[in-house]
C-alpha cells in the first residue's frame, strides 16, 4: 500500500550569466560581494566537512509564481556539490518526473562547475520517456540527462522551468507508506520576471480547483543542504493558509500593488534521518503546509461535486448487489449488515491495477459501471466500486480522502494519498470502508490505518475527522500449543493460532494464495524454528475468503529425534516462544535488533496483543533443574510478561505481549525496547530438564 510524490511545481527562464547574478540576493555598494556560483561551490566545504554525505545541495531556490487562474509558474534553480566518488557515480545522470496532464517542465540550462570554470552542459541530449509502471499505468514521464564523468568536488548547476499544478493523487505509487502527495522533495529557482505567459497553454494546467493553490514543502532530504529558500507569489485577492511543522524555519511575507509574496527558508539543514520503522518523512521533518482553500468543508463539498455522476446504479449493478446479499443472507438486513457483506465481495472481486481515463485522473473516480465491467482499478476505483454497489443496495454513502501511513494536518492542503467509502448513518455520522485494504482481512477498515484522518465529500460540506485509536485487546492472537514428548525423544504436537482484528489478516496472509501441498510446506517452514526435522501430519484453517469468523489456523505435526531422554537430560527451548518471535506475521518484532536510542519515532502501524499458552507432556520423572524465573515488564508502550513451571508431568509455558501504540516517540522507546528484549529473552530461554535421581 503505498503514497505518491506530486512533482513540484517549477520554472524559470534565465541565462547562465544571469543565475549566477541571481543565485543571492544583491548588496549595497561597498559591501562584500554577493556569491556567485563558484564561490558557493568553494565555500560548501569537502567530505570531512559533511560526514556520511556524498553530496552537498549548496543552493536550493524556487519562486512560485501563481495566475488567478490557479497555473503556477515555478523557477528552479539548484546547485550541488559532488563529495565522494559515490557521489559521483550515484549523480551521474540528472531526472525530472512530471504527468502531461498537470504539467510541463522544461530544462533551460546544466552547466558543471570545476576548478572555477564553467563547464556548459549540452541539454539536447535529455530524454523523455515513459517513466516506469508497475500497478498503475498512467501517462507519467520522466526527463533524463546524462553528465560527463563527475569528479570529486565537481559543482552542478541546474536550472528548469515548470508550469502547471499539484493535486492529491488517489492511488498509492510508492512502495511503502508513502511520500507525500504533492510534496517539494527539492524546490527551488531565483527570482524573475521573464516568464512566458500563453494563455492558450495555461488553460491545459488550470487545477481541479480552479484558482486555487496548495503545497507541501519538506525542507530536508537525503543531503545535507546549505540553504533552501520558497517563494510563493499570489495575486493580491488571493488569502493564504500556512504553517510551520517539525521544526523552525526562518519565514517572511510582504505586499505590493501586483502580489502578495510568502517566503520561507532553511539553513545548514542536516540529511534526513533514516532509521527502521520510521514514519513517513512528512510527519518528521521541517515542513510548510500551505493553501489558499479556505476549509475543509469546501475541499469536501468540492470532492463530493467533482463525483458525483460517478456512482450510476445500472441494471446489471444492481441484480448483482441483490444477488450478494441474496447468497450472504442479508436481503433485508441492516445497512451495516448488507455495507459489510459488499465491502468484502468489492475487496475480493476489485483487483489493484490503474489503467488511465485521461483527462481527470488522480483525483477524479471511475465510473461504477467502468469498474464493474473491468474488475480492476485504484484505490479511487475500488472505493467508487462500493459506494455503487452501496447505492444500488439503497445505502447512504460517498466518497472519502484519507493519507495511508501518514498524518493530515490542519491547513486544508490536498494532504491525501488514498480514497475510501463513507457509510453516512442515521444519526448522521459515518462509517468508515476500506475496500483496497482489507482483502483476506475480517475488518471493514483496517487496524493499519487507525489514528489516521479522513475527509468525506459531501454536498454540505465537512470537517476532517479521524479514525479512532484501537487498543491492542483489538488486535489478539491466541496462541496455544499441546504437545507430548514420547520416551523415544520424539515430539507429537497441535498448534492453534487464532487472530482477530489486526491479526486475523496476519493469519489470512499466511494461508492466503497456497495451494493445498504448499500450505503443509508453508506450516513446515512456520515450524522449523522448533527444529529443521519438523514434519507436518495435517493442517486445517477456516477458508481465509470467509469473513463469517475471525480466522485460526491449526497445525499437527511431529519431529522424531527432538530430545533424547535416555541421557537423563532433556534441554529445549520452549517451541511455541520460537515460532512467535521467528514468524514476521506473528510476533516478528521481538526478534529485531533494536538501536539503543532513536532520534525519529517508531512507527508499527498497529497495535497488537500476544497471548500464549503451552503444554508439554514430559516422560516421567523429569523435573526442571533451574527455577525458572518469571519475567514482567510493563512499560507505558509496551508489555511483556512470561513465566515457566513444571505442574505434574507437564511443562507449562505462558506468555502475554503487548504493543499498546502504533507510533512511539523516542523518549518511549527505550520502554517498547525494554520488553521486546525481555520477550526476545524470554522466547530464547533453554529449559534444562533431568531426571531424578540424576
Amino acid at each position: 500500500m503505498r503514497a505518491t510524490i506530486c512533482v513540484p511545481l517549477l520554472s524559470i527562464a534565465l541565462s547562465l550569466t544571469c543565475a549566477a547574478a541571481l543565485a543571492a540576493p544583491s548588496l549595497p555598494p561597498g559591501d562584500k560581494p554577493a556569491p556567485t556560483p563558484i564561490s558557493r561551490v568553494a565555500d560548501a566545504g569537502t567530505a570531512a566537512d559533511h560526514p556520511d554525505a556524498d553530496l552537498v545541495v549548496v543552493l536550493d531556490k524556487a519562486v512560485n509564481k501563481v495566475k488567478p487562474s490557479g497555473v503556477t509558474y515555478v523557477d528552479h534553480y539548484r546547485l550541488t556539490k559532488v563529495l565522494t566518488p559515490a557521489g559521483c557515480r550515484d549523480h551521474s545522470v540528472l531526472s525530472w518526473h512530471y504527468d502531461p496532464q498537470s504539467s510541463k517542465v522544461e530544462v533551460r540550462k546544466v552547466t558543471l562547475i570545476r576548478g572555477g570554470k564553467y563547464i556548459p552542459v549540452d541539454i539536447t541530449g535529455i530524454h523523455d520517456l515513459p517513466a516506469p509502471q508497475s500497478w498503475i499505468y498512467w501517462k507519467d514521464r520522466v526527463k533524463t540527462l546524462q553528465l560527463p564523468r563527475l569528479e570529486v568536488g565537481d559543482g552542478i548547476e541546474v536550472i528548469t522551468f515548470r508550469k502547471g499544478f499539484t493535486y492529491a493523487l488517489l492511488d498509492e505509487k510508492t512502495g511503502g507508506p508513502a511520500p507525500k502527495t504533492g510534496a517539494h522533495q527539492g524546490a527551488g529557482g531565483p527570482a524573475q520576471e521573464a516568464y512566458q505567459d500563453n494563455e492558450e497553454e495555461d488553460a491545459r494546467y488550470i487545477p481541479p480547483m480552479p484558482g486555487e493553490y496548495f503545497d507541501i514543502v519538506l525542507f530536508e532530504e537525503d543531503a545535507p543542504i546549505i540553504e533552501k529558500r520558497y517563494e510563493l507569489q499570489l495575486p493580491p485577492d488571493k488569502k493564504l493558509q500556512s504553517q510551520i511543522y517539525n521544526g523552525a524555519l526562518y519565514a517572511s511575507t510582504s505586499y505590493d500593488a501586483d502580489r502578495n509574496t510568502y517566503t520561507w527558508w532553511g539553513l545548514d539543514l542536516p540529511a534526513q534521518t533514516h532509521e527502521p520503522h520510521q514514519p513517513d518523512a512528512s510527519d518528521i521533518v521541517p515542513k510548510v503546509v500551505m493553501t489558499t482553500v479556505s476549509s475543509w468543508q469546501t475541499k469536501s463539498s468540492w470532492f463530493f461535486d467533482v463525483n458525483k455522476n460517478q456512482f450510476q446504479v445500472t441494471p446489471a449493478i444492481r441484480a448483482k448487489v441483490q444477488e450478494i446479499l441474496a447468497a450472504a443472507g442479508e436481503a433485508d438486513g441492516s445497512d451495516e449488515a448488507k455495507a459489510r457483506v459488499l465491502v468484502h465481495w468489492v475487496a475480493q472481486n476489485i483487483r489493484y491495477s490503474g489503467q488511465t481515463m485521461g483527462e481527470g485522473e488522480g483525483f477524479t473516480l471511475h465510473p461504477g459501471s467502468m469498474i464493474f465491467a473491468q474488475r480492476s482499478g485504484v484505490c479511487k476505483d475500488i472505493a467508487g466500486m462500493l459506494i455503487t454497489m452501496m447505492r444500488g443496495a439503497g445505502l447512504d454513502s460517498y466518497a472519502a480522502m484519507t493519507m495511508a501511513g501518514s498524518r493530515i494536518d490542519q491547513v486544508p492542503a490536498d494532504q491525501f494519498n488514498h480514497c475510501v467509502t463513507a457509510l453516512r448513518l442515521p444519526d448522521g455520522s459515518f462509517h468508515m470502508y476500506d475496500p483496497t485494504w482489507v482483502p483476506f482481512n475480517n475488518d471493514d477498515w483496517s487496524r493499519l490505518e487507525t489514528e489516521q484522518q479522513y475527509l468525506v465529500g459531501t454536498p454540505e460540506g465537512e470537517p476532517l475527522a479521524t479514525i479512532p485509536y484501537s487498543p491492542a485487546s483489538e488486535s489478539p492472537l491466541h496462541a496455544v500449543h499441546n504437545a507430548t514428548l514420547a520416551k523415544d525423544g520424539a515430539l507429537r504436537g497441535v498448534l492453534r493460532l487464532d487472530g482477530t482484528g489486526a491479526m486475523d489478516g496476519r493469519l489470512r496472509r499466511i494461508v492466503n494464495g497456497q495451494r493445498k501441498g504448499e500450505l503443509t510446506d508453508r506450516c513446515a517452514r512456520l515450524l522449523s524454528a522448533v527444529s529443521p526435522r519438523v514434519q507436518v501430519d495435517k493442517v486445517s484453517s477456516r477458508d481465509p475468503a470467509d469473513f463469517s469468523g475471525d480466522m485460526w489456523l491449526e497445525i499437527r505435526y511431529h519431529i522424531p529425534g527432538f530430545a533424547d531422554p535416555a541421557t537423563g537430560v532433556l534441554e529445549f527451548a520452549s517451541p511455541l516462544a520460537q515460532v512467535m518471535l521467528h514468524e514476521h506475521n506473528l510476533l516478528g518484532t521481538a526478534d529485531e535488533k533494536w538501536a539503543k536510542t532513536r532520534d525519529t519515532d517508531l512507527f508499527l502501524w498497529y497495535t497488537r496483543q500476544l497471548n500464549a499458552d503451552e503444554t508439554i507432556k514430559l516422560p516421567r520423572g523429569f523435573k526442571l533443574a533451574t527455577a525458572a524465573k518469571p519475567v514482567d515488564v510493563d512499560e507505558t508502550y509496551a508489555g511483556f510478561n512470561g513465566q515457566a513451571e513444571l505442574d505434574g508431568h507437564a511443562l507449562k509455558v505462558t506468555s502475554r505481549c503487548e504493543i499498546r501504540r502504533r507510533q512511539i516517540p523516542p523518549d518511549g522507546y527505550p520502554g517498547f525496547r525494554e520488553a521486546m528484549t525481555a520477550a526476545k529473552d524470554f522466547c530464547n530461554r533453554t529449559y534444562r530438564l533431568s531426571k531424578e535421581g540424576k
